[in-house]
């Protein structure tokens, strides 16, 4: 028999949230409290059920996993289940890597699973998901493809420490080479960015490469090189990879290699981006910055420097070349942040809007929950 679970007051608007589709309830949302980790039930005025979920730290309070309450051993593999079969079913040929749980669009708000090939790297972004690690190890270790499963830190509200743990399967080494539209790339699940490499751009990347053929290309904030290898293998004449981290470019030379391209042929700038500058002007700059805010209390400057970092790469494309440029900072929507680029660019003269994007299907984001919304891309063509 099931243990009777806390139930939770909500307040109307948190009812409301709920009932839209949004994954969290807020502090302000709930009356009484819990254990972390709790499984928990969400009672509206009349104490009727109206949805479940883990109870949460911070200012999150409670992570939905529904209107209907389930037991987590059967929610947490049927979710995961689904979720495979559906990467399977939208992500290109020639791929074998992907994002495999995008949180609350899969349903498990605060839990991140990627693919590398036979790799599954977790990543948990929510302590009520902590005490029940072991389950979402069961459910992942039967998908047919793992082979190991590793645990990525770096989540300061949740772990407060970097590296990995090997949680299921053989040690899958330092270094690890996959496969995106049968372009390899080389991972670093203990250590590169995120759990190893920025996979929402996958689409993106491929978009450069259609752009690249006979251009002079720029790849700013270009870590280990991802848009500047399809880039190369699309034809580019030269691509110029520039980011502040040696040891990325180290790993964006041996992509080249690994892909058949000589790294000699292009170049390679360890410096600061924001300090840069080229001698000569590019047909086709990338520009990629990390996100420049995490609170509401900056969304002011996220939005200046977002313009200031337009307005200097602007002024670096050549007339009638092409500026991709991308923004991962959640809390500035699609608006303000396309405003911030626009008001950048007009300093350097005409410019027009090609094309937009965001992540991929294999990113998916709950209906209501714009917060999931945070990956921006565009094209623009500097008349």
């Amino acid at each position: 028999m099931s243990p009777r679970l806390t139930r939770l007051p909500l307040n109307r608007d948190a009812i409301k949230a709920l009932r839209r589709g949004h994954p969290w309830v807020y502090r302000d949302g709930v009356r009484g409290s819990a254990s972390v980790g709790d499984h928990v039930v969400l009672t509206d005025s009349r104490d009727k059920v109206v949805a479940h979920g883990l109870f949460d730290l911070g200012a999150i309070a409670v992570r939905v996993l529904g209107l209907e309450q389930q037991e987590l051993p059967g929610l947490i593999a049927r979710r995961i289940q689904a979720a495979d079969r559906f990467r399977f079913a939208v992500v290109g040929g020639e791929t074998d890597t992907w994002r495999v749980i995008n949180g609350a669009g899969d349903g498990l708000p605060g839990v991140v699973l990627d693919r590398y090939g036979g790799l599954a790297v977790l990543r948990i972004y929510s302590k009520a998901w902590v005490p029940h690690l072991q389950l979402l190890i069961n459910a992942i270790q039967g998908l047919a493809w793992v082979e190991t499963i590793l645990r990525r830190f770096g989540v300061r509200s949740v772990d407060g420490k970097k590296g990995s743990e090997r949680l299921f399967g053989p040690d899958p080494g330092d270094s690890k080479v996959v496969l995106e539209h049968g372009v390899k790339l080389l991972v670093r699940p203990h250590h590169g960015q995120k759990t190893g490499l920025f996979l929402d751009q996958r689409e993106n990347r491929r978009r450069v490469g259609e752009l690249a053929p006979g251009r002079r290309v720029v790849n700013l904030f270009g870590y280990n090189g991802g848009f500047s290898i399809y880039a190369a293998l699309a034809g580019a004449a030269r691509v110029e990879t520039v980011d502040i981290a040696a040891a990325a470019l180290e790993d964006a030379k041996e992509i080249f290699r690994l892909n058949g391209i000589d790294p000699d042929r292009h170049a390679f700038v360890a410096c600061d981006v924001f300090k840069w500058t080229s001698k000569t002007q590019a047909d086709l700059l990338i520009c990629d910055p990390p996100s420049l805010t995490h609170g509401k209390s900056s969304d002011g400057a996220a939005r200046r420097a977002y313009r200031d970092l337009a307005e200097k790469v602007g002024q670096q494309v050549a007339k009638q070349g092409l500026l991709a440029t991308a923004s991962c900072t959640a809390r500035l929507d699609r608006g303000a942040w396309e405003q911030a680029i626009a008001e950048g660019l007009a300093t350097s003269g005409p410019w027009s809007w090609l094309e937009g994007s965001g992540a991929p299907a294999d990113h998916p984001v709950a209906l209501a929950h714009s917060e999931g919304r945070y990956l921006k891309f565009a094209v623009l063509r500097r008349r």
